[in-house]
This record gives C-alpha cells, structure tokens and sequence, in this order.
C-alpha cells in the first residue's frame, strides 16, 4: 500500500519541478523582452521625438489648411466663443477642467462672493446652539446672557421693511 502512495508523491515532486523550470524560463524571457525593449526605446528616442514632433506639425496644418477652405479664418472661427458668459472646457471626462470667460456679475457689477448661508440663519443657529449648551449646563446663565446679548445685537436689520424683527429666548431652568 505504500508503494501506491509514493508513486503519487513522486508524480507531484516531478510535475512541481518542471512548473519551477517553466516558471524561470518564462521570467527569463519577460527579462528579454524588458530589456529589448528599453534597449530600443532609448536608442530610437530621437526618432520616435521626431515623429512626434512631425506628427504635431502635420495635425496643426491640416487644422489650418480645413479653416482656410471653409473661408473662415481662425479668428472668425474663435469668434463664435460666447462672450459676456463664462465657458467650461473639460477634457478626459472632466478630470482636467477649467473656466474661460468673465466672472459672473452681480448687482454691483462686481464678481458676486462665494456664500453658503445667509447671516441671519447662520446667526440663529449659533443661538440654537448656545441655548442647547445652556440647557445642558456646560455654561452658566451669566455667559449665556452676555453671548445671547452679543449674537442679537450682531443680527444686521432689515432694510426692506419698516418693521424690526424681535427674537425671543425662553430659557427655563430646574435648580437642583
């Protein structure tokens, strides 16, 4: 019975060798294969430059020699560009994007800023913020008075209507 099961030991132990030698002759080869080719890539660099380079030149002819034929000039051809807006040029699926034209005016003629949140709601939400701290006791009702007080008289007043706004606190508290 052992002789079976060294038989199948054998087998696998040759089979194992022979993917080992197959193995180094395959990265032997790939090594070749490297080598010819960085070989080759450096002594045929100011060839495959220059082809490049003619390549470039013969494409920007042929951009030039199509505007002439349609009797357009390449300054007619720019001026189809839509001015007073600004325009988006995105290149590989928007991986490299960028922004041609003027900035967007505002009312003032001027660039319009950047602005995430009005004053005002930024403003009451800092309130919101520090009646939850007060209630949670992490400040005393001194700091909260005086950084209530400083939050209101920091709300700008309504220039549009004639009336104020008046935002009323209520904060209740359970002495111990």
């Amino acid at each position: 019975m052992t002789a079976s099961s060294d038989n199948g030991g054998i087998v696998k132990n040759i089979f194992a060798g022979y993917f080992i030698l197959l193995l180094h002759v395959l990265l032997l080869v790939v090594l070749g294969l490297f080598i010819v080719f960085f070989r080759g890539l450096v002594l045929y660099l100011p060839w495959i430059v220059g082809g490049l380079t003619v390549l470039l030149l013969l494409s920007a002819w042929w951009f030039y020699r199509r505007y002439r034929r349609g009797a357009r000039s390449l300054a007619g051809a720019l001026a189809a560009v839509p001015t007073g807006r600004a325009v988006e040029i995105s290149l590989l699926g928007g991986l490299a994007s960028m922004r041609v034209g003027a900035p967007v005016a505002g009312a003032g003629g001027g660039p319009v800023p950047l602005q995430l949140e009005d004053p005002r709601s930024a403003r009451l939400r800092q309130l919101d913020r520090l009646l939850e701290m007060y209630q949670q006791q992490l400040i005393s009702r001194e700091e909260f008075l005086a950084l209530k007080a400083e939050l209101l008289a920091a709300l700008p007043e309504e220039q549009d209507s004639g009336q104020g706004t008046t935002i009323a606190i209520r904060c209740e508290t359970t002495e111990p």
